[in-house]
């Protein structure tokens, strides 16, 4: 019985001896002068340099972070129905397959709102 943990157990003090040799290596290694820019804020891929004047970001930035929490959710939804769908199958044909369509008809209409928008435009 303990067999099985102390394959884990070495494991974990092996990752925990690992991460703390790189965190000292790290510290000993890293250059010690501060960057200008370090504590500047930093957002949507454009470094702001001054703090006093507000700046717009483009919305294209939104958009695609948008786009990408929208083919995320279907990536997590698609994969588990996949996996399932001849055990579900059996028992309602009808209702999984019409569930995953539905599904998906609602992201191709975000997909199309996007296209309209310009989301996918870059130039």
């Amino acid at each position: 019985m303990t067999t099985g943990y102390l394959g884990l157990t070495i494991f974990f003090i092996l990752a925990t001896a690992i991460g703390v040799v790189l965190l000292v290596i790290n510290r000993l290694l890293a250059p010690k002068t501060p960057e200008p820019y370090e504590g500047y804020p930093y957002e949507c891929g454009v470094p702001l340099y001054d703090k006093t004047t507000w700046t717009t970001i483009d919305q294209k930035y939104y958009l695609l972070g948008l786009l990408l929490v929208l083919f995320d959710l279907e990536s997590a939804f698609v994969f588990p129905w996949a996996v399932i769908f001849r055990e579900v199958a059996q028992v309602a044909p009808g209702f999984i397959f019409t569930e995953m369509f539905f599904f998906l008809g609602i992201l191709i209409l975000g997909y199309i709102y996007a296209w309209k928008k310009g989301a996918l435009k870059w130039q």
